[in-house]
């Protein structure tokens, strides 16, 4: 698919643009396919960018990158201008393998849970390989971003789409990549706890979101302690170099001692995890979390009798005394 327009646009020059996909995400006030232009998106910036932007944005653009990062993530071909701001860019649409059959987009997120809840949820249960498989291109587009010096600082849950049958990936919000440090996004549960706001985020604080990423979906565990327990009790899947190198990035106490995405890539890829010189220092694991056994259910009270239901009891005993009594007298008269 092929950007027949210049690298920076009008929105007269691209055409109607069709309804929102997209409503208010994140930085933008919406990605409308354009109608004149089958397979392309505008989205347009919640605010317009200044010079600053409209130059990264530019050289975003003209970056002479590979059939990887044109392939599988969203890369910007066209800036959208009104005199000197910049309303927003024109990005590809996700192939269509990336949706579920109910037409929902299938977010990385899924993978970052256990087998039991696509069970729960119908869905087809990711093998060891096929989490493997996808973690693995997730890491090739992260290591290609990272050969061009680019910071994407967003890796999360929602920012990358799988295909659940031949395990590719597409990233989205390329468009907000740029030579580091960039700004810190904030996602909950995300944060480098080296790299605290309001620092910037640069190529340390990639290489921990991304292998936190991975792990996270390697293990299918959401929660931080669980996932890094679980992969240190782990093979890394058959491969235990990819388990020291991830823990190596996550627990380092040095940021700049992180072994770089390439490292990740290439062990993920099957090769061998070399480090030359001593490796990081980490930190200790956390505590594994104590998950309690359910508890059997508690069995209600006895119910407090009523009065009325106390004074039915006090005649039945009394009645029944009464016959004992009788048998009692009617067998004395008989002898």
């Amino acid at each position: 698919m092929t950007w027949r327009l210049p690298a920076v646009v009008t929105l007269d020059e691209i055409g109607p643009l069709a309804g929102t996909i997209s409503d208010a995400a994140g930085q933008s006030t919406g990605i409308h396919p354009l109608d004149d232009h089958p397979g392309w998106l505008a989205k347009l910036y919640r605010t317009p960018g200044g010079a600053a932007d409209a130059k990264r944005l530019d050289d975003l653009i003209a970056l002479p990158v590979d059939g990887l990062l044109r392939d599988a993530t969203s890369w910007p071909v066209a800036r959208i201008a009104a005199d000197e701001k910049t309303l927003g860019c024109v990005i590809p649409t996700a192939p269509d393998r990336f949706r579920r059959d109910d037409g929902v987009w299938r977010e990385i997120d899924w993978l970052a849970k256990p087998d039991h809840l696509f069970v729960r949820r119908g869905l087809t249960v990711p093998t060891r390989a096929d989490r493997l498989s996808i973690c693995r291109n997730l890491v090739d587009v992260a290591a290609a971003l990272e050969r061009h010096e680019l910071v994407y600082s967003d890796w999360s849950y929602s920012n990358a789409f799988w295909c659940d049958t031949d395990g590719s990936v597409f990233v989205i919000d390329i468009d907000g990549c740029g030579p580091g440090p960039v700004p810190n996004i904030f996602q909950p549960n995300w944060d480098d706890p080296l790299t605290r706001r309001p620092m910037l985020a640069d190529a340390c604080t990639d290489r921990y979101r991304v292998a936190l990423l991975v792990t996270r979906c390697l293990t299918g565990e959401r929660e931080l302690p669980l996932a890094l327990n679980a992969l240190a009790d782990s093979d890394g899947l058959g491969n235990r170099g990819l388990r020291e190198v991830l823990l190596d990035i996550l627990l380092s106490t040095d940021r700049e001692r992180r072994p770089s995405l390439s490292d990740l890539a290439t062990v993920i890829a099957g090769g061998l995890y070399v480090s030359f010189g001593p490796r990081p220092e980490r930190i200790a694991l956390p505590p594994r979390p104590i998950v309690s056994a359910p508890k059997e259910p508690e069995q209600p009270p006895d119910a407090e009798p009523t009065p009325a239901e106390s004074r039915q009891g006090v005649v039945a005993v009394v009645v029944v005394l009464l016959l004992i009594l009788a048998i009692f007298v009617i067998a004395a008269l008989a002898h």
